[in-house]
């Protein structure tokens, strides 16, 4: 089934042969659609970890000391606070890459190995907290985490939390995994440091007020290797439910992380008819893009046929398709056609973009 995977993913952009990979398996690199598809999936973790918390969180880029003693200036030596930033294989952390290594010495399917390491990136948030309250944090941020995999997910069922390795040095370790077919994947990492020194940073600079007492506080931190969450969300979206009798193939990607929001089919019967569905066609195409919805608009949406041009959307992980055909243009009325239950609503063009825009205003 993976390799079922692979091959639409491929076919529709979303990944592409890394030709250049001098290993004896197959790596990929990321397809043009595939970067938007990315670029989704970064955006959801930046929210989650930046915006939607009562922390205050710092970003970060190439300099971790300069970033923590900006932070801490600005929350006047105050806990909690935290930092994210996105790393590269020669910064991330040696056990990180590790189990990279590791997972390269089996025969198992592992998507930390399918992509080279000039490709790979990390996403990491390390939070700093008063050790008072730092076991409570770091077992409220595991169900929070695995909550956010779950609600973005089409299978949410698939997410585990692995029960609690405490390391040599003290730390503790729980991993969030995802069960495949092919097994087990570790999707994310979680560490909580009590007291472990690990950043690169003086004591002297760790050192916050809590009341009257100096304190230093306790780091819990989250990794995840960028391809793996990618080709994560591909596996997980996959689907092949039977459509009158036959599997139909799809991309179940939730509306947050879909490259393309809505597509458009025009279905006229002559040549008049179609020139002007196409024009209405491009601008509401335009009205979406406007208000920040990303639509495809394809030159084939005229000329292939209603059930080619579905299969093509739902490949991608289109979730809507808007049909517009020759009522249309009595009547205003359009046929917005879902992905996942392949039923058609109507909706007048002029409702067209409020109603798309609270379609994906809530999850």
């Amino acid at each position: 089934m993976f390799l079922k995977i692979i091959d639409l993913a491929i076919n529709h952009g979303f990944l592409k042969r890394d030709i250049l990979s001098k290993l004896n398996f197959e790596q990929y690199k990321y397809g043009p659609v595939g970067l938007h598809l990315l670029n989704n999936l970064e955006t959801e973790w930046f929210f989650h970890f930046v915006i939607n918390r009562d922390i205050t969180v710092f970003l970060n880029k190439d300099d971790f000391t300069s970033t923590f003693a900006f932070s801490k200036k600005m929350c006047c030596d105050r806990l909690p606070l935290g930092i994210v930033e996105k790393k590269s294989r020669e910064k991330i952390d040696h056990d990180l890459m590790q189990d990279k290594k590791s997972s390269e010495n089996g025969d198992s399917i592992q998507f930390c190995t399918k992509f080279s390491e000039d490709e790979t990136e990390f996403l990491k948030g390390t939070f700093f907290i008063s050790p008072t309250q730092s076991t409570k944090f770091f077992h409220q941020f595991q169900r929070q985490r695995r909550i956010w995999w779950r609600r973005i997910s089409a299978s949410p069922g698939r997410y585990l939390l692995t029960d609690i390795k405490t390391c040599e040095n003290g730390s503790q370790n729980v991993e969030i995994r995802a069960r495949y077919p092919w097994g087990d994947q570790q999707i994310e990492k979680l560490v909580f440091n009590c007291g472990v020194n690990d950043l690169e940073l003086d004591d002297s600079q760790l050192q916050f007020k809590e009341g009257r007492k100096t304190v230093q506080p306790h780091t819990v931190s989250s990794t995840i290797n960028l391809p793996t969450m990618f080709l994560n969300f591909l596996c997980d979206g996959f689907d092949e439910p039977l459509f009158q009798g036959k599997p139909r193939t799809m991309l179940r990607f939730h509306r947050k992380l879909a490259p393309y929001m809505v597509s458009f089919v025009i279905s006229g019967t002559n040549a008049a008819s179609v020139s002007e569905l196409s024009d209405l066609a491009l601008y509401l195409s335009r009205q979406l893009r406007t208000h920040h919805i990303s639509s495809l608009l394809l030159p084939s949406a005229s000329k292939l046929g209603l059930e080619t041009q579905y299969k093509q959307y739902d490949e991608l992980g289109v979730p809507y398709t808007a049909v517009l055909n020759d009522n249309t243009l009595k009547d205003g009325i359009l046929q917005l056609r879902s992905r996942d239950t392949t039923l058609k609503e109507q909706v007048h063009v002029t409702n067209l973009i409020t109603y798309v825009e609270k379609l994906y205003k809530n999850y």
